[in-house]
């Protein structure tokens, strides 16, 4: 708006106006007002500056992040670009899903979906059998950790071959802390098992 002596106020055509960038991901402002964003990771702030006759004023604005996997370096690789930003900065080729950054065996695929951290060879996960005390045809299948916002899938197979994996229904289910607990009511004398997990 422009102050005229009067102390009324008219609007400016926005090509009347000389526009800058002042912070922020936005790449440039056309000749309109119209501005270009580049893309982000998560929603950012930016600012811009409008100047006209002497005067100039600032405007706040915010670029929405409308995909979580479009990152220059990072896109189209299944993995969330604000996680791999987090842990490994920009660009940097130790993000790739099927890198295993840290020593433990774990690519950073399975590390995002089971919600661990990729560059730390403490942060696994482990699925381990154990009997159920006074019960032969009853086992434990201990899930450590469970994270919030996945889904723990026990499966059994009796011989490994392929296909042969079913979803675990006669069992019962105890949580303590970030430890699961499923215990197969029908184990019988030979039966294997795994854990499917699965981000929501």
């Amino acid at each position: 708006m422009q102050l005229l002596d009067d102390a009324t106020t008219i609007a400016l055509a926005a090509n009347t106006i000389a526009w800058s960038v002042q912070s922020g991901p936005i790449t440039g402002i056309s000749g309109g007002g119209l501005a270009t964003a580049g893309t982000v990771y998560q929603d950012s702030a930016a600012t811009v500056q409008g100047s006209f006759a002497g005067s100039s004023g600032s405007l706040n604005l915010t670029v929405i992040n409308v995909s979580n996997d479009d990152l220059p370096g990072y896109s189209g690789d299944g993995l969330d670009d604000a996680w791999q930003v987090q842990y490994f900065g920009l660009n940097n080729p130790n993000a790739a899903p099927s890198y295993v950054s840290d020593g433990s065996g774990l690519t950073n695929f399975f590390k995002y979906t089971a919600g661990l951290i990729p560059n730390n060879a403490a942060s696994t996960f482990t699925q381990t059998v154990a009997p159920v005390v006074g019960q032969s045809a009853q086992k434990k299948v201990i899930i450590n950790p469970i994270v919030a916002g996945r889904v723990y899938t026990v499966q059994y197979s009796l011989d490994l071959s392929a296909g042969s994996w079913q979803t675990l229904t006669n069992a019962t289910q105890s949580d303590v802390g970030n430890v699961r607990t499923v215990t197969d009511l029908s184990a019988g004398t030979r039966k294997f098992y795994r854990v499917q997990v699965t981000k929501q």
